[in-house]
């Protein structure tokens, strides 16, 4: 029988590289947070978004070490078996968790379910407002995946082999979906009409097929919210570039004015600058101020307030009036009208 012999280190540590793993794993309930949190960003598997158990046994962790990770803080668990670092998780916006929880469910089916409605639409990189984190997936047949899991919901329909997408999704794996004009028109005999819209309005910008979506669109006739599919495929327009901006389009269009040119570019002593909604004829822009416009920004934050009020300060020597909107104020549609018309009446007497 052979023996292994291991060289021990003057403070008890085994220094073999096998033996000292499983030393570290044995005693990770004891270890203070940050050597644990050392350990698993030593050992979290590379490339990878969220992680399964058996990726991170793979790695050289234990279900012990993963549960006291889990305790510390420093994983999220996202469902059973899958895993998020707790500092990809925490603090980053819901539309963010909504996406990684996403993912968490298509790593922990191995890219098996065909997902459809708003998880497609996350999956094409669409904009969505005020929808919920629900999984939604398709199964052409009685599956156990409703009574197993709470958070997802199954649709039953058959796809033909055009109507789904299939990619590899970096640091997530394989996932297929429905197609862009299949999962436009699924959100919008779902969603409520200004959600249907601002879903609608992205996918314009990613490319979506209108002659193919109004094929669908009559395939689909007599089915249940094909008619609500209808009035919000009508309202679309691909010059809105954030869901703020097209909610803000939706809110203007139920006002007694004429309607305001979208993504106008306009000049001055300075330069040329782009403006969302313009009145023209009598010199009103109105901007929607997400806070994402800023964070976007190719320079840093600050910049990008001092260029901007660069910007407005050229457009008004110009004869331009302003007036800005931001997330809070579209909570309330009605204050906001009154906002805008009379904008709209101060700018018209100017102009006469």
């Amino acid at each position: 029988m052979r023996i292994r012999t291991y060289v021990v280190h003057r403070f008890g540590v085994p220094t073999e590289m096998p033996l000292f793993v499983g030393w570290i794993l044995s005693r990770l309930n004891d270890m203070d947070m940050q050597s644990a949190r050392e350990l698993f960003n030593n050992r979290w598997p590379a490339g990878r978004s969220v992680a399964t158990k058996a990726e991170l046994i793979a790695a050289g962790l234990d279900a012990r070490a993963i549960n006291s990770a889990v305790k510390y803080g420093i994983l999220h668990r996202l469902r059973q078996g899958v895993y998020v670092p707790m500092k990809k998780w925490a603090g980053v916006p819901p539309w963010d968790q909504d996406k990684l929880n996403l993912s968490g469910h298509i790593a922990a089916t191995n890219g098996q379910q065909i997902y459809s409605h708003f998880s497609a639409a996350r999956l094409h990189g669409l904009h969505l407002w005020d929808s919920s984190r629900l999984i939604h997936v398709n199964a052409p047949y009685a599956s156990s995946i409703s009574r197993l899991q709470k958070d997802v919901k199954v649709h039953r329909s058959f796809y033909t082999s055009d109507a789904v997408v299939e990619r590899f999704i970096p640091g997530t794996g394989l996932a297929r979906y429905a197609s862009l004009e299949l999962t436009v028109l699924q959100c919008a005999m779902a969603a409520p009409f200004a959600q249907a819209v601002v879903i609608g309005d992205s996918a314009l910008y990613k490319g979506l097929k209108l002659d193919v979506l109004q094929e669908l669109l009559i395939q689909f006739t007599g089915i249940s919210g094909v008619n609500r599919a209808g009035a919000a495929f009508n309202a679309l327009n691909g010059l809105s570039e954030s869901p703020g901006e097209s909610r803000t389009r939706l809110i203007i269009a139920e006002l007694p004015i004429p309607q305001p040119t979208l993504q106008v570019s306009l000049d001055t002593y300075t330069g040329s600058y782009r403006v969302d909604f313009a009145w023209e004829d009598i010199r009103l822009i109105l901007e929607f101020d997400g806070n994402m416009k800023y964070f976007d920004y190719p320079t840093p934050t600050a910049q990008a307030l001092i260029d901007e009020r660069e910007r407005e300060n050229a457009l008004i020597e110009s004869g331009w009036r302003f007036i800005r909107i931001k997330w809070k104020h579209l909570a309330n549609p009605e204050q906001l009208k009154a906002r805008i018309m009379n904008a709209y009446f101060n700018a018209q007497r100017a102009a006469a």
